[in-house]
């Protein structure tokens, strides 16, 4: 499969998953939740790469048929509720894990490759770590608070299913809107944010415009994951 067509594949696999796993949450259909945990279970098994791939692929393909299986016969959907955690939770790893000391933030590392072969100035390179922090800081803060949401679901949240009352209940529309939509559009938001921000304090900046920055940062993508990879 080439490069362009698995991009593909993820990108109407991720919107099919999250347009799904809404709908379910909303209207609390077993069918639809089975379906959205169906297309869960294929974008993981598409993004396992490395030497034991098969085997690892082959877990999950086990584990999410078990899944899709349970969730088709009512069981509440354990599995839509645990990626507005974990993925926030993976971001904030990787941004955070650059932030040690020794390490350089991700940030910084994706201006030095943007903006080469300039080098940023200090005031950009300062900007960029705060920029890294702001980041772990605002996925830990989304992941807690769709935690928080898990728990208080009312029905079928991990309080009621451990058969306890939930102290602050939460309704399946709330919990929907919120942690299969609200998520991910804050931390689009961030993006659109940071990036005002970045123009407003350096007035210098070579990139001024969005669509700009992502052409050059596009064609500078083996790069930036490298960056991303390693530094």
């Amino acid at each position: 499969m080439s490069a362009a067509l698995r991009a593909w594949s993820f990108l109407v696999l991720s919107l099919g998953y999250l347009l799904a796993a809404h709908i379910a949450l909303l209207n609390r259909s077993a069918a639809l939740a089975a379906f959205a945990v169906t297309l869960l279970v294929l974008l993981v098994v598409t993004s396992i790469k490395g030497r034991f791939r098969i085997v690892w692929r082959l877990l999950v393909v086990a584990a999410g048929a078990w899944a899709v299986i349970m969730v088709a016969g009512g069981a509440p959907p354990v599995p839509l509720m645990l990626p507005p955690v974990l993925i926030p939770i993976a971001i904030a790893w990787l941004f955070g894990r650059t932030l040690l000391p020794g390490a350089m933030p991700l940030i910084e590392r994706l201006a030095r490759v943007v903006h080469a072969p300039q080098e940023p100035s200090p005031e950009n390179l300062a900007y960029a770590r705060s920029v890294t922090w702001a980041w772990v800081l605002l996925l830990v803060s989304l992941a807690l608070l769709n935690l928080a949401l898990i728990c208080n679901l009312e029905p079928g949240g991990l309080i009621a299913i451990a058969g306890f009352q939930p102290p602050w209940p939460v309704s399946p529309a709330a919990f929907a809107w919120f942690s299969s939509t609200g998520t991910y559009l804050l931390i689009g938001g961030m993006f659109v944010v940071e990036f005002a921000i970045r123009t407003l304090r350096f007035p210098d900046y070579r990139f001024r415009n969005p669509v700009e920055f992502m052409r050059v940062a596009r064609s500078r993508l083996p790069n930036l994951m490298a960056a991303f990879r390693n530094g």
